[in-house]
């Protein structure tokens, strides 16, 4: 750990930059994905696209990859605030009107908001994923072959509620079969399908509705987000800066580009979240 504490300033500060520009790209990606839940298709779009980051071998290859990244990514940053700190305890008696410093000073705060928010949404949805909290789930109609028949044939009830769940009625047509049924609770879960069965997936459309229909929920995760993005309006330039890539000609453009991308990234995931609610 005294090695890694004792790795060059520059070096921290590249790497840092690498991280964060690695972490911008994710989150277009997951923006994108999000603006899925915002289709009148019942959440076809969006659960399609959830499937495929949920099973492809790469994707999960690429989710390990991540969640080291941002390891990394948060404790570099701390590393050098601490560094920061102890390089100059005593504050100046003049302040320094850089907007450089001044968007610096406060990136440890907003940091901390972003971690805030980081693990309020690994709680809510990706710990759902690995097992760890409880959900909501949905079961697709081709893998109810996986159910023990034998089992499910001697009880009528648990028959019942099956047929139900991959039922919905047509106001024109009448009753239709689901090819998906969801929002199932853990109970259900167990009690319809039968412990040993695995062949389930997180409901996270489900369960996005659920919580951006939480009055308190939804106006922290909106104000978080809008920490993210002052977070960001800053780290975007400070990326290309720390790489190299400053001047008088280059500088205004990236600020004004970090700023529009902040933007998009914030009004991306607000656009969900009050979509969700008003449209839920």
């Amino acid at each position: 750990m005294s090695k890694f504490l004792k790795m060059a300033s520059v070096t921290q500060k590249i790497t840092l930059a690498l991280l964060g520009l690695f972490l911008m790209l994710f989150l277009l990606l997951h923006g994108g994905i999000n603006l899925c839940m915002l289709r009148s298709d019942g959440g076809e779009w969006f659960r399609a696209a959830a499937h495929f980051m949920g099973t492809n071998y790469i994707v999960k290859v690429f989710e390990v990859v991540l969640f080291a990244v941002f390891v990394l990514h948060i404790l570099i940053g701390i590393i050098l605030q601490i560094q920061n700190w102890r390089a100059r305890p005593v504050g100046y008696k003049v302040s320094n009107k850089s907007r450089t410093q001044a968007g610096s000073k406060f990136m440890i705060y907003t940091g901390i908001l972003v971690f805030i928010f980081l693990c309020l949404h690994m709680v809510n949805f990706y710990f759902v994923k690995l097992g760890i909290v409880e959900g909501k789930y949905m079961v697709e109609l081709k893998d109810t072959q996986y159910i023990d028949q034998a089992s499910l044939l001697q009880d009528q009830d648990r028959l019942a509620q099956l047929n139900t769940m991959f039922t919905e009625m047509d106001s024109i047509s009448g009753p239709q079969i689901k090819q998906v049924a969801d929002n199932i609770s853990k109970a259900d879960l167990t009690q319809v399908f039968g412990a040993g069965f695995t062949h389930y997936e997180p409901d996270f459309y489900n369960m996005a509705k659920e919580l951006f229909n939480n009055t308190a929920y939804l106006i922290i995760y909106l104000v978080l987000l809008l920490a993210l993005g002052i977070h960001l309006i800053h780290a975007f330039p400070s990326a290309f800066h720390t790489l190299g890539m400053n001047g008088p000609r280059v500088d205004k453009p990236v600020k004004a580009v970090g700023a529009i991308y902040a933007v998009i990234i914030v009004l991306m995931f607000w656009a969900v979240a009050i979509g969700m609610n008003i449209l839920y």
